[in-house]
């Protein structure tokens, strides 16, 4: 029961000289009559006592006397615009009453704003699709020689939800990996020996308050998407959309990156966690000062046709990005054909950026092989026997052009095919034991809000 309910509310047993007490006593000019079980009988205001007494009434009699049984009153749960229509149409207080008819609350003009209510904070982040230039995103390349990636991202989704919690605990659950891991504080996890991705990157971003984690992702592990970077990014998006001071789109990329690279020690580059956080078309280029990612706008026609003729094909092999970036890395450093190989990627990228903007999709097309052919050379691991057979099945079948997504060893192929092959190319992948997956292009990035816990 409200404050203003006791200071409004008299008994049926009082006296109107009570009720004209109480009236007085308050701005509204109103008092609400109840019984001893608090359930409203009346409404007394000064019209009502004025009409009383003219007629001869007297003061010390029972407040039912005079009091209007035709009252309007409200369900104590009433939405506020309902409210406000009665209020506009000239009344300027209502009762509030529960499922017994028991007076709770008093509705006025000046009722307050709903109190601050418990939010939980949700964010999803699309995986990247690339086209050519991966591996030239190695720091332990770019650092000396410019390099670009050109990719895209697809509706394909890593989703994170972040429920606060009135307490210090931390409760961590990946629906992917059927695994948990709860913590009593924010200090257990900090000092905790093999963390998880996701612990790692709660370890990075250090929240204040205690709350439960929840991903889940719409891909298989070890995809070739760019997966691992979708979680991170949709992760730390989670966190961001709680706070005052936001961080920007780089911010929170940048950060994808020291939790996954960094700390939890994923070997790789730096394109997927800039492709999930920006989302689209981009050509994302990488110096020694700083990385740039450059948004790229396609007409409607060609963007539509370039997602008709593509083919996302999964093998069905997982594979380790990690350790097949590491060795990548460790073949930089001791090869110098490799900086020229890396190189001849860059050119390539930048000629496919120019192919896909003027809409010359086939010589797009042609160039997928050009890159895949490149990117086998960067070490024996990227590919094997049966991944070349998948390769060498759909172009037979007419396939212009393809990649194996990732760093390689297993994961998704993309296969450019005009639309009279498209049919035999998926059911030639099919027999290979390969399943086609439908995707469309997804122009936005990582993804955020927060909702009332309901």
């Amino acid at each position: 029961m409200s404050l203003l309910v006791k200071e409004l509310s008299i008994d049926v047993q009082q006296t109107i000289l009570d009720a004209i007490e109480c009236i007085e006593s308050g701005n509204l000019q109103i008092a609400f009559v109840v019984s001893d079980d608090k359930r409203l009988q009346g409404v007394v205001t000064n019209g009502d006592v004025r009409r009383y007494l003219l007629q001869g009434g007297l003061t010390d009699q029972p407040v039912t006397a005079c009091m209007n049984r035709e009252f309007r009153a409200v369900a104590v749960d009433t939405p506020r615009e309902d409210l406000l229509k009665a209020f506009d149409l000239g009344y300027n207080a209502l009762p509030g009453l529960d499922p017994e008819g028991r007076l709770v609350e008093v509705f006025t003009r000046q009722m307050a704003a709903s109190a601050e209510a418990p939010v939980l904070a949700r964010a999803r982040a699309p995986v990247r699709m690339s086209f050519c230039g991966g591996g030239a995103d190695l720091t332990y390349f770019f650092i000396d020689h410019p390099a670009a990636v050109l990719s895209c991202t697809v509706g394909l989704y890593a989703h994170a939800t972040l429920v606060p919690r009135d307490d210090e605990q931390i409760r961590i659950f990946s629906e992917d990996l059927g695994h948990e891991e709860h913590y009593a504080s924010i200090a257990e996890l900090l000092v905790a020996a093999d963390k998880s991705l996701l612990a790692t990157i709660v370890a990075v971003i250090k929240p204040k308050y205690g709350f439960d984690l929840y991903l889940r992702s719409d891909f298989p592990v070890g995809s070739g998407l760019g997966g691992s970077s979708a979680a991170t990014t949709a992760t730390i998006a989670a966190f961001n959309e709680l706070r005052q001071d936001r961080w920007s789109t780089y911010e929170i990329a940048e950060l994808a990156f020291q939790a996954e690279r960094l700390c939890f020690g994923i070997a790789g580059g730096w394109q997927d966690q800039y492709a999930s956080a920006f989302g689209g078309f981009n050509l994302i280029e990488f110096e020694n000062q700083r990385n740039l990612v450059h948004p790229i706008r396609l007409e409607d026609a060609i963007r539509n046709e370039l997602e008709s003729c593509l083919v996302l094909c999964d093998t069905g092999i997982s594979h380790d990005s990690g350790r097949l970036h590491e060795l990548q890395r460790e073949e930089i450093e001791a090869e110098s054909s490799q900086t020229e190989l890396l190189s001849a990627s860059v050119a390539l990228c930048r000629r496919m950026h120019r192919y896909l903007i003027r809409g010359e999709l086939r010589d797009f097309g042609r160039c997928l092989d050009e890159a895949w052919q490149l990117k086998k050379r960067f070490s024996s691991a990227i590919s094997h026997g049966r991944l070349d057979d998948i390769y060498e099945a759909a172009l037979s079948a007419g396939a212009l052009g393809g990649k194996l997504l990732g760093a390689g060893g297993g994961g998704f192929f993309l296969f450019y095919v005009q639309p009279q092959h498209r049919q035999r190319v998926v059911q030639t992948v099919r027999e290979l034991g390969c399943h086609t997956q439908n995707f469309r292009f997804e122009s936005c990035g990582v993804t955020s809000w927060r909702m009332k816990i309901q």
